[in-house]
């Protein structure tokens, strides 16, 4: 660090580690002889240690500015630099033939279903899970009419005085060796809407899910809506015999009612992605839903896992350690053009060269999707 006095005064201190990551603040005095600075603003969170890292930027560079700068980049990603679609999270049955199409899906160009996979039966819901854990607070019966496959699912009546930690029902199964796959998949629905993790699948090698070797966490429900569930086994090595399987109730989500269907084990590399015919799925647009005519599609889809391939919507980064999904050179050289420009309105001396320099770098940013394409026959969903 330069020892000369306020060397960096008016500079940007940024924290990296601790309780101050992320925090930004103006640096009011530098004293060089000893390498420290006062900082102007708010109080930091906590007080800066050894060992803790931070960053220095130049009075003419705000990080906020330059992060916004970022991200803006990444929303003005043309279609042609846009990430590719690999989207599993939908799944056919024969009473459903339209599907909404998730909300990062800017272009459809391919739909397939998955056939002829690797799959273990674990309970099919077509008996009732009878073991309940709070006897009282639970009501468990077969529903025959609201269900996903097969003769019923398992509908279990939750009261509102239903504790958290505890386990709604389970069912002991025949001993199974789950270590050659990779994931479990079920349907499930509940009257209201539940966060990620509020509800869990229970899978165990002891008798009434006692001890679970893995406990699963169910995403996020809309409430009133089935959903195709698909979590991987956190440890299938270990997963050699199991004799149990239950559903818990780990967050209070209140008086409800939850249903569970199909609940089997897959393995993930195995299986045939068949291609689904243009002629036979359509896209509504303003609705954002697909549908799929059965009837021309290939044998089995009326049952099987979806995979739409295309174009989606770039992710935008919130922090050092975010993926990004976009062609790092085009953020560089757009993000720079993006700053060049705004500092040609902040300095009219400078108006002319730092456009200039701004329409350089957005070049250099366009060049960097030389050779990107967008796939054949894409259908686009966000005009």
């Amino acid at each position: 660090m330069e020892a000369t006095d306020d060397y960096v005064n008016g500079w940007y201190w940024r924290g990296t580690s601790g309780t101050n990551d992320g925090a930004i603040r103006l640096i009011n005095d530098y004293v060089g002889s000893t390498t420290t600075g006062t900082l102007r603003g708010d109080v930091l969170a906590a007080a800066v240690n050894d060992g803790d890292t931070y960053e220095l930027w130049h009075r003419d560079l705000d990080p906020t500015r330059v992060h916004n700068a970022i991200n803006r980049a990444v929303r003005a990603i043309p279609r042609r630099g846009a990430p590719p679609l690999r989207d599993i999270s939908l799944h056919s049955s024969s009473s459903i033939k339209t599907f909404s199409i998730p909300s990062t899906t800017v272009g459809i160009s391919t739909i397939q279903v998955r056939v002829n996979h690797e799959e273990k039966v674990l309970h099919n819901a077509d008996s009732l899970w009878d073991e309940q854990g709070t006897v009282g607070s639970v009501t468990s019966s077969l529903e025959s009419e609201d269900r996903r496959e097969g003769a019923a699912s398992n509908k279990h009546v939750l009261a509102s005085a239903l504790g958290t930690g505890v386990i709604i029902a389970s069912q002991d199964i025949s001993s199974t060796d789950l270590s050659r796959y990779t994931h479990v998949e079920f349907w499930m629905k509940s009257t209201v809407g539940t966060s990620a993790g509020a509800l869990q699948l229970l899978l165990d090698d002891s008798a009434s899910c006692a001890s679970p070797v893995e406990t699963l966490n169910v995403p996020a429900l809309t409430a009133d809506t089935w959903t195709f569930v698909r979590v991987a086994l956190a440890n299938p090595e270990l997963d050699t015999a199991i004799i149990s399987v239950g559903l818990k109730h780990t967050s209070d989500i209140g008086a409800a009612t939850v249903f569970i269907d199909g609940v089997r084990a897959t393995e993930d590399n195995t299986g045939d992605w068949l291609s689904v015919h243009r002629n036979a799925w359509t896209v509504d647009k303003d609705a954002r839903t697909f549908s799929l005519n059965y009837n021309n599609a290939p044998s089995g889809s009326s049952y099987a896992l979806i995979k739409l391939l295309g174009v989606k919507k770039p992710t935008e980064l919130s922090a050092d350690a975010t993926s990004c999904d976009v062609e790092s050179e085009y953020i560089i050289n757009k993000a720079l053009a993006t700053l060049l420009r705004a500092r040609g309105d902040r300095r009219d001396g400078n108006r002319d060269a730092a456009y200039l320099e701004a329409d350089r770098y957005e070049a250099f940013a366009l060049n960097a999707l030389t050779g990107q394409q967008i796939p054949s026959g894409t259908v686009w969903i966000d005009d």
